[in-house]
C-alpha cells in the first residue's frame, strides 16, 4: 500500500462522521486521528513509515492547507514554483522534503528522494523530461542556476527555456536559495516564482505573494527595509510582526520536521551529488584525485582477479595493520572515488 491519497483520507472523515459518532455514553467514539493509527498498525512496514509523524494538530495547519490549494492551483491547469529562502542551518531542505512529501500524500504516491531531489541543471532537465505529471521536483541547490550570478550560463539559460516549455507537466517545482532573494535572477522571481517563503527560523517562514499591479515591483523588496531590523536574538513573535506590515505578506507557515528515516535518506542522496559544489571541488587536489584513481583500479583489478576479494583486503588491513575496517566503508570509499572522478572527467569535457 504506497499511502492513502487526499481524496481517500476526505472519505475515512467522513465516514467517520456518519457512522462512529456516539449514541449512547457506552458507545466509543472513533475520532480522524485513531482511525489513522488503526490503519497504521495493519500496514507493513513500509507503511508505517509513510504515515509516520502525521497527525492532524493545527500547528501545521495553514502548512497542510497550503500544500492543498497549490495541488487545486495546478489542476486548474497552472503549474507552481516555491521559493525556499534563508541563511544555512534554518531547515530549507527540510521544509522542501515536507512540503514535496506532503503533497505526494495528496496526490496518493510517495515521495522518493532519489526520484524528486535533483542537484544541478542536466539532473532538473532530466527529471522534468521523466517525472510524470503533478510530480514535485525539489532542486536542493538552486543558487547553482537560478542565482543573478550565472544568469549568462549557457546550461542555465537551456533550464529556463525548459521550464518555460513544460507548464502542461503541472509539476510543483521546490527551489532551496541559501542567500538572500536578491540574489536570485530577476528573470525567475518575475516569470516563474509563484510564492516565496523566507525562513527566519528554524521550520518557520513568512509567505509572500508577487504583487499583481503592473506598475510595481512584484515583490516590493524596497518595502522590506521600512519594517524595521531582526536578528538571529529576536524573539520569533517580535519578527512576525515586523514582516507582517509587509504588503506582499500573506501567511506565517510553519513546517514539520521530517521524520529521521526520511532526513537519513535525503543525506544519502546528497551525499552522492557532494562533488556538485564548487566549493567541495574547489578544495581538491590533484593528491586527492590520484588516490581516486588508484582506488578505482585497485576495485578493477578485484573485478577481474577472482583471488583478490574485499574480504581479503579487510583481513590483510587487520594482520599487517592491526587496524579493523569494515567492507561498508570501503563501498563508500569507493563511491566517493566513483564520484570524483566522474566530476574531473565531466569538467575536462567541457574544456
Amino acid at each position: 500500500m504506497s499511502g492513502l491519497g487526499f481524496g481517500k483520507r476526505k472519505l475515512i472523515a467522513e465516514i467517520i462522521e456518519q457512522n462512529f459518532k456516539v449514541k449512547t455514553p457506552e458507545e466509543k467514539q472513533y475520532n480522524y486521528k485513531e482511525l489513522l493509527f488503526i490503519i497504521q498498525e495493519m500496514l507493513d512496514e513500509s507503511g508505517k513509515k509513510y504515515f509516520e509523524n502525521y497527525s492532524p494538530n493545527y500547528g501545521h495547519h495553514i502548512f497542510r492547507e497550503f500544500v492543498k490549494y497549490l495541488l487545486y492551483r495546478n489542476l486548474a491547469n497552472y503549474d507552481s514554483m516555491v521559493l525556499l529562502t534563508s541563511l544555512k542551518g534554518t531547515g530549507k531542505s527540510s521544509a522542501a522534503i515536507m512540503l514535496a512529501r506532503e503533497w505526494c500524500k495528496l496526490i496518493g504516491i510517495k515521495f522518493n528522494p532519489e526520484r524528486h531531489i535533483a542537484y544541478n541543471n542536466a539532473d532538473i532537465m532530466n527529471k522534468i523530461d521523466k517525472l510524470n505529471k503533478f510530480e514535485p521536483i525539489i532542486a536542493d541547490e538552486a543558487v547553482r542556476f537560478a542565482t543573478s550570478a550565472d544568469w549568462a550560463k549557457k546550461e542555465s539559460k537551456e533550464l529556463k527555456k525548459k521550464l518555460a516549455q513544460v507548464r502542461t507537466k503541472h509539476l510543483l517545482y521546490i527551489l532551496c536559495f541559501p542567500l538572500k532573494i536578491n540574489k536570485v535572477e530577476k528573470n525567475y522571481l518575475e516569470s516563474f516564482v509563484n510564492y516565496w517563503i523566507d525562513l527566519f527560523a528554524r521550520g518557520i517562514g513568512a509567505m509572500y505573494v508577487p504583487d499583481k499591479n503592473p506598475v510595481n515591483e512584484s515583490w516590493r523588496m524596497k518595502d522590506f527595509a521600512k519594517l524595521g531590523n531582526y536578528t538571529e536574538f529576536t524573539n520569533t513573535s517580535s519578527i512576525e510582526r515586523i514582516l507582517k506590515k509587509h504588503p506582499n505578506f500573506w501567511r506565517i507557515i510553519k513546517f514539520p520536521k521530517p521524520p529521521k528515516w526520511l532526513y537519513d535518506r535525503y543525506l544519502k542522496v546528497r551525499e552522492r551529488n557532494i562533488y556538485d559544489d564548487d566549493n567541495i571541488l574547489i578544495n581538491v587536489s590533484k593528491e586527492d584525485i590520484h588516490k581516486a584513481l588508484l582506488i578505482l583500479a585497485l576495485k578493477d583489478i578485484m573485478t577481474h582477479d577472482t583471488a583478490l576479494s574485499m574480504n581479503r583486503i579487510i583481513l590483510h588491513l587487520k594482520n599487517e595493520y592491526d587496524i579493523g575496517i569494515t567492507k561498508g566503508m570501503i563501498e563508500a570509499v569507493v563511491e566517493d572515488s566513483k564520484q570524483l572522478v566522474s566530476k574531473i572527467r565531466e569538467d575536462s569535457l567541457k574544456l
